[in-house]
């Protein structure tokens, strides 16, 4: 059976980037842009529509398109697996911040994993073919505060509405703290503490850690924690990759993860490995993926835990500075 969600990202921002066509009795150059940059160009303009409606709650609104500093992504991704069937995902996000609240507000919109979209990890990968691997799952609409915003320290309040029409409130602080550990490896540290009204009163610990081998070879490995009134024990997510560029924008990778609940009657809910092969396509703001692998998936006791295939395509459109 084919899952695809009515308000995908996706089809949405493809509307807002559609322009009838103009007549004239010569051609005009903008009518022999591609459809595929008229598409970025859409996102972008409505992400700097929807900047200027945020900003005019603390001014005007006079402030010049460069000023908003907008940046994001957008996913479609159809996948398919031995043990869910197939399933076409998407994934939104866009930040700017608001000069006229003198650079320290932000705003985020989006839709995909909330840890990812509120704590600014998918824009930390900018045009590079390497995937942060958000996953999705709701709409997220917020406001952040940033009274610092070095590179090695940040500290950073939001709150806002997720989940659409479930109206999921959530307020959150919280701190980054980063070092370089040697010439080729660093550590990140984002600690955040939080209320949201699905899971209460709640603490979230993710620890990133990244080793250069040679410049064509990257490892990363990273762990996420969550404890909060309403989860059942630590809600904990695993993964460790290893990177290869083998050409300019082009690289493969392997994949091993495992999550689960501490609490719950299953406490592993999936084992998998994957094998990625991302590179640059057409523009270089737009990727393409394919990957492909197995994975042991149990989510209740009646189960029986069993390998399972599963493979997908993922295709990512970035913009913004």
């Amino acid at each position: 059976m084919l899952y695809f969600r009515p308000y995908s990202a996706l089809l949405f921002f493809a509307c807002c980037a559609w322009q009838p066509t103009v007549t004239a009795s010569e051609p005009d150059p903008e009518q022999k842009k591609e459809w595929i940059d008229s598409l970025q160009g859409g996102v972008e303009s409505t992400v700097d529509n929807t900047a200027r409606w945020f900003d005019r709650f603390f001014g005007d609104g006079t402030t010049s398109n460069e000023d908003y500093d907008a940046q994001g992504r957008l996913t479609i991704t159809p996948k398919w697996s031995g043990y869910e069937g197939w399933k076409v995902d998407s994934s939104f996000r866009a930040q700017f911040r608001l000069p006229q609240a003198k650079q320290r507000f932000s705003a985020i919109i989006g839709r995909g994993n909330f840890d990812d979209i509120v704590n600014d990890r998918q824009t930390s990968y900018r045009g590079s073919v390497i995937d942060p691997g958000a996953h999705d799952e709701e709409w997220i609409i917020g406001l952040g505060f940033n009274p610092n915003y070095g590179e090695t320290d940040r500290l950073y309040f939001s709150a806002g509405i997720r989940g659409g029409l479930k109206a999921d409130l959530y307020t959150q602080a919280r701190h980054l703290w980063q070092r370089r550990v040697s010439n080729f490896s660093q550590l990140r540290l984002r600690t955040s503490l939080f209320w949201r009204d699905s899971d209460g009163f709640g603490i979230n610990e993710r620890v990133d850690w990244e080793a250069s081998m040679r410049q064509t070879w990257l490892a990363r490995t990273s762990l996420d924690l969550t404890y909060a009134e309403r989860t059942e024990g630590v809600r904990w997510h695993h993964r460790t990759a290893i990177y290869h560029l083998y050409a300019k924008e082009k690289a493969i990778a392997s994949e091993v993860y495992i999550f689960g609940e501490t609490e719950h009657d299953v406490a592993i809910h999936d084992v998998g490995i994957r094998f990625i092969h991302r590179q640059e396509w057409l523009r270089d703001w737009l990727f393409l993926e394919l990957w492909g692998g197995f994975h042991w998936p149990r989510e209740e006791l009646h189960e029986a835990r069993e390998p399972s295939w599963m493979f997908g395509v993922e295709f990512a459109m970035w913009y913004g500075d």
